[in-house]
């Protein structure tokens, strides 16, 4: 009977040990808490990307990346290309330089075989807000 209570009072103890050690949580710890995540700053996409991208391969070469324009050699000839930001340039509509655009005017060249419809549009509001301040 000694050797049962002592083999009872061994294994109650070794419990007690082995719950004595294992790790215990408090539940009454707050706990720390991430601050929610910042937006990420995100640019907008720009709407004119397109447009800036074919002013600069079809449009620049002559009048230049700031679209005043002025004297320019095209196939050994020099020109006066208009400048963009002229009073003359700025009182065309929409519609008058879309059409200047598609069929070309004087010595500047037609590029309704090179840009949609869409991308001439998108010409002129990249003009009328990079050169025009519209």
């Amino acid at each position: 009977m000694k050797r049962i209570a002592l083999a009872l009072t061994c294994i109650a103890v070794t419990l007690v040990a082995t719950a004595c050690t294992e790790t215990v949580t408090p539940t009454n710890t707050p706990t720390a808490t991430a601050s929610p995540a910042a937006p990420a700053a995100t640019t907008p996409p720009d709407p004119l990307a397109a447009a800036r991208t074919n002013y600069a391969k079809n449009c620049e070469p002559c009048h230049g990346p700031e679209g005043v324009g002025g004297l320019v050699k095209v196939e050994n000839k020099q020109i006066k290309v208009a400048s963009l930001k002229s009073d003359h340039a700025i009182k065309h509509t929409d519609d008058q330089l879309a059409k200047t655009i598609t069929n070309g005017e004087e010595a500047m060249p037609a590029f309704k075989d090179k840009l949609s419809q869409s991308e001439i549009a998108d010409l002129v509001k990249f003009v009328r807000k990079q050169f025009q301040g519209k």
